[in-house]
């Protein structure tokens, strides 16, 4: 079976946010999904931007959602996205005490379900309840900052989750998050990853379009075929 096409969603917590519907519109009609960091200074170090500035984006493009969010109590706050009309919504572990409940809502509102692993969390305990999720959202990195270098070795969690995707035959998105560019993103799709989250790699570029397209060549170079 040949793997799905992969996604690139290029992340607006590398953008201008000072036009941000302008970056926003830069990636248009190239990138799949556009990423959407939600930091709370709570979960993580940092603070982002929120449901209102998600519903105003959302009114600017017609790119699909994949809203991330690195917030506490996920439960309360992650229906609203799915509400707003964002097209996959993520929420991380680590922050839910029954990620599968979140997951049924989510869809119920209309929106795919993500379920988020930071760095350090074994990925084992959680893959039991993949089949009530849409993505796999792996990070590559710390969660919480932009910019930081990829890690190796976090690839033998796409590695586990892509075997395990594969026995069950699963439906499901293995998405990686964090320092993928040029350098990194072949060997992250042959780990099995076929969703590619870059921030730095495509608004640190001259042309945003073209440095999507540039990455999704690599990806369809490199991404694994079962």
């Amino acid at each position: 079976m040949t793997a799905p096409a992969p996604i690139i969603a290029p992340s607006i917590l590398a953008a201008d946010f000072a036009r941000l519907a302008d970056e926003v519109r830069a990636v248009e009609g190239v990138a799949d999904w556009l990423h959407v960091d939600v930091m709370d200074n709570h979960f993580v170090p940092n603070l982002t931007i929120g449901l209102p500035v998600v519903q105003s984006l959302l009114a600017a493009t017609e790119l699909p959602f994949d809203v991330h969010l690195m917030i506490e109590d996920p439960r309360r706050w992650a229906p609203a996205y799915a509400d707003a009309g964002a097209y996959n919504v993520t929420f991380h572990a680590e922050a839910s005490d029954n990620p599968v409940a979140l997951a049924k809502d989510l869809r119920a509102a209309g929106a795919k379900a993500g379920l988020a692993i930071d760095r350090d969390t074994p990925l084992e305990p959680y893959l039991e309840l993949l089949p009530s999720f849409d993505t796999l959202l792996i990070m590559t990195i710390k969660a919480g900052f932009g910019g930081q270098r990829f890690i190796p070795g976090l690839l033998d969690k796409v590695r586990l989750a892509r075997r395990h995707a594969d026995a069950g035959h699963l439906e499901l998105r293995i998405e990686v998050d964090g320092g993928i560019a040029a350098d990194t993103i072949e060997a992250a799709a042959q780990a099995g990853a076929d969703a590619f989250v870059a921030g730095t790699a495509v608004y640190g570029a001259s042309d945003p379009g073209a440095a999507v397209t540039a990455l999704r060549g690599l990806a369809e170079r490199s991404v694994r075929t079962t």
